[in-house]
């Protein structure tokens, strides 16, 4: 009967420190992440320029959402964002881990380099790349010059949200590479020799070993892309001009976050872009279940 009851008393005395130590990191969340959520929920029903106090207006500001011609610009740049960055950046960076996969001299520092870009602060990337982007002196378009392309890159609306997209592809390949190669070295060889046997060519190797053992990391890519695309701003903002948001170049990059900054913090119409987050995460939340319902017909486990 002692024995039953140290050994309760000790869990219990497990089961409080573990919540002791964990304490900070939950109420971290909780007051910077999970309270934040929830008030711009509340933020959403009110009318409030960040000054006087909130007026409640129910759902007139989600009215406002179903005629504001802005807001499907956003949704629809915003798409276009996602739809070029995502797959490209899976895409190049499985070719890349494929070949670093490879035994191949300086392997290590290829590795290195192609990270590099994702611990590079945003503005950093985006000063270098405005210069290269450059329609007189930017090494863009001293490569396509000679064949008769010189864009405006960052001044023509047709231009402008292409060139981001190059900009985000390039610095977020380093970090699917990684996560790609990571699960490329978990797939025994033994997979691939005894395909070699069977006669099985690279096409048919990679089609029905590498894809479907890959399939989780790509999931784990395709998820989290998504989400970065949904939420795009350091670059926009960077490429826009620095919260000017006027004019067709403007517009033509304006997304979803960036309008959700514009409306309220250079508008000052803070209920109105509370409005816009909501729609923003219930759009993020309806894309990530549907990708976690195809998750069962599409990726395999070994």
């Amino acid at each position: 009967m002692k024995q039953r009851r140290r050994f309760g008393r000790n869990a219990v005395n497990t089961w409080l420190w573990g919540y002791f130590f964990i304490a900070p990191v939950m109420i971290g969340i909780a007051v910077f992440l999970i309270g934040p959520v929830f008030y711009a929920f509340y933020l959403s029903l009110t009318d409030w320029d960040g000054l006087v106090k909130a007026h409640f207006v129910g759902l007139r500001n989600f009215g406002r959402l179903l005629t504001d011609r802005d807001i499907y610009i956003e949704l629809f740049n915003t798409l276009k964002y996602m739809i070029g960055v995502v797959p490209g950046t899976i895409i190049i960076a499985l070719c890349i881990a494929n070949l670093l996969n490879q035994k191949v001299r300086g392997r290590a520092f290829f590795r290195t380099a192609f990270f590099l870009p994702m611990v590079t602060m945003a503005t950093a990337i985006a000063a270098v790349w405005r210069w290269l982007y450059n329609s007189q002196y930017g090494l863009v378009n001293y490569l396509t010059r000679p064949f008769g392309w010189n864009p405006m890159w960052l001044g023509d609306p047709q231009y402008i949200l292409t060139a981001v997209i190059i900009v985000a592809i390039w610095s977020g390949i380093g970090y699917a590479s990684i996560i790609l190669l990571a699960g490329l070295q978990n797939i025994p060889k033994t997979f691939y020799e005894a395909a070699e046997i069977d006669g099985a060519g690279p096409l048919r190797q990679f089609t029905r070993i590498t894809a479907p053992l890959l399939s989780p990391s790509i999931f784990f890519l395709t998820i989290t892309s998504m989400i970065g695309a949904f939420k795009a701003f350091d670059l926009i903002f960077m490429f826009s001009g620095g919260g000017i948001a006027s004019g067709p170049t403007s517009q033509a990059v304006r997304t979803m976050v960036y309008g959700i900054y514009h409306k309220g913090f250079v508008l000052m119409n803070m209920g109105y872009a509370a409005a816009e987050a909501v729609v923003l995460f219930a759009i993020i939340l309806l894309v990530t279940l549907l990708q976690f319902y195809l998750q069962k017909k599409l990726v395999f486990y070994d």
